[in-house]
């Protein structure tokens, strides 16, 4: 009998590749060119490397300009391969064991075979679609529309500064982080983890978000992968139903029932699972006065800050992407800035949020007469300006109404609308002149397209958050030299995340309403991309199994 010799499985944890040893490389990128690299580490002939699968990819920045990519990967090598281990290269006996436990799990006898969704954000996306892999008829309801038609209407918007309350920056097909860039990383460890961007790459997201460090897919590229994805749950028996606003929960003898729409239709559900975003307010509100369990949780506000993307490129690598470097070989730097001050100046921290490198800042509102900022940024991220949200968490009462930070949201939106023209301009002032407390002169360049009217932000906002602003902003200087003094501050980001949480039963995950799951940012539970989708995964996974599905950290 013939012995097949199986390769070798190596497991590497740093290799290091110098971009100034990649200068004459062509646009090809470096992710699926590493031989050299690998076989130079392992001390054997490149000719043994098989083929390698890619885990991490970062960029470590600290001897700047002096930039080197880092790599996690498995390599396939020949068998015998004289591979030479050390503290960062493990010959493995076995090939790893590939986790696909959500593909097989172990389903109740008594799964509900009609289940309602509501909200086609990552929470509800990811929920319906594991529910519909496992045979569940899934309705999916959402008050916005597709992707395709909700192009057009941000497209009208634009044209017309007019908006549409149910098709915008926030509601509709794949709902606000469709258009927020689409950056996929979290601080959250979840098994679920591959499971969601395994997904995201079927439906044709780059696949490098699967190794990359800080990974993102581009708002150009997220409309496409939500259609995707919604055709694929179409094709395991979902359906999707547009303009279809919930108003109100359905309740049979305390349970949830299914939901009542806008226009007075009725859906019954054996299963409802409802993912309401951070802005879907009114059908909080409702969820809440039906009496589901919740309580108010800490939120953040701020403002968000743009400014040339050569200043950021020159403080974080020391040189500039697209002009030092050829794009293909060095994007646009970002940054993930935290001011934690000492006691004695009696100030907040402050946290950078949806860091946008070539990006743009965009109206994030659904309410006429009101205006948060938010930011998105293309696949390619070659655009000249930076933008981040600069955020201060908010002392929340708890003896307080605990949809009471709702009221201040609304508050301060008005007031950003007001002092931007009521036209959808965005109130902005220099940095320095926020932190002096004056008006400044404001920078007429800028990427927000409905332009920039001169205000006093540091007036519009609570005093405890300005204070914090200014003390980060001065720190931040330090860490990026130009930071605040040519900075510029623009609206108030007020959309970051939900002031109410509504409990959960900690045995099925179902909220205090029996047969009603609540899901995502709006729910309380999550605070981005990927712990929304994560979350939906949870959801369903409860729902088809029974067995509660802890979150991993």
């Amino acid at each position: 009998m013939t012995t097949v010799n199986q390769p070798l499985t190596v497991e590497i944890d740093h290799l290091e590749v110098p971009l100034a040893q990649l200068r004459e490389l062509g646009p090809i990128g470096l992710d699926h060119r590493l031989q050299p690299w690998i076989a130079k580490l392992c001390c054997i002939p490149a000719t043994d490397i098989i083929d390698y699968e890619l885990e991490r990819r970062s960029l470590d920045a600290r001897k700047k300009p002096d930039l080197r990519y880092v790599y996690n990967l498995r390599a396939r090598v020949k068998d015998g391969s004289p591979v030479v281990e050390n503290p960062h290269i493990r010959v493995l006996t076995a090939p790893p064991a590939q986790d696909d436990q959500l593909w097989h799990l172990s389903l109740r006898p008594d799964v509900p075979k009609d289940v309602i969704v509501v909200g086609t954000g990552p929470a509800g996306l990811m929920c319906a679609y594991l529910l519909a892999v496992h045979g569940c008829k899934v309705a999916i309801l959402d008050r916005g529309r597709d992707v395709e038609r909700r192009g057009a209407d941000l497209e009208r918007m634009h044209a017309t500064r007019t908006l549409d309350p149910d098709s915008n920056y926030l509601f509709g097909e794949g709902g606000a982080g469709t258009y927020s860039d689409g950056k996929l990383y979290t601080r959250v460890k979840d098994r679920r983890m591959r499971f969601l961007l395994e997904a995201f790459v079927t439906a044709r997201a780059p696949r490098h978000i699967l190794w990359r460090h800080h990974p993102h897919i581009g708002s150009d590229l997220l409309p496409h992968m939500c259609k995707r994805l919604r055709q694929a749950i179409e094709a395991r028996g979902g359906s999707f139903h547009w303009d279809s606003e919930v108003v109100d929960l359905l309740l049979q003898d305390g349970r949830c029932a299914g939901v009542e729409l806008k226009d007075g239709r009725r859906l019954n559900a054996q299963a409802t699972v409802i993912a309401p975003g951070h802005s879907a307010r009114r059908l909080i509100l409702a969820i809440a006065k039906r009496g589901a369990a919740h309580k108010s949780k800490g939120f953040q506000i701020g403002c968000r800050i743009e400014h040339d993307q050569r200043l950021i490129d020159l403080g974080q690598y020391g040189c500039v992407a697209g002009i030092d470097w050829p794009r293909h070989l060095l994007n646009a730097a970002e940054y993930n800035l935290v001011s934690r001050p000492p006691e004695h100046l009696h100030a907040q921290s402050v946290t950078t949020f949806c860091m946008c490198p070539g990006g743009e800042i965009i109206p994030a509102t659904s309410d006429p007469g009101q205006l948060s900022t938010n930011g998105m940024s293309r696949f390619a991220r070659a655009g000249p300006f930076a933008n981040a949200g600069l955020i201060v968490n908010q002392e929340v009462d708890r003896l307080a109404d605990p949809l009471s930070g709702f009221a201040l949201i609304d508050r301060l939106e008005k007031a950003c609308f007001v002092a931007g023209g009521s036209d959808y301009a965005c109130p902005a002032q220099s940095a320095a002149a926020f932190v002096r407390g004056e008006v400044g002169v404001t920078p007429t360049a800028t990427s927000y397209r409905f332009g920039l009217r001169p205000a006093r932000l540091d007036q519009l906002l609570p005093s405890a958050t300005v204070k914090a602003l200014g003390t980060a902003l001065r720190y931040f200087e330090r860490v990026i030299p130009g930071f605040l003094s040519k900075g510029t501050m623009v609206g108030i980001e007020a959309r970051v995340s939900s002031p109410v949480r509504f409990e959960r039963n900690p045995d099925t995950l179902e909220s205090s309403i029996p047969q009603l799951w609540l899901a995502g940012e709006g729910a309380g539970y999550a605070g981005g991309i990927v712990s929304a989708g994560l979350d939906g995964l949870r959801i369903a996974e409860t729902i088809l199994t029974g067995i509660p599905a802890k979150r991993e950290r």
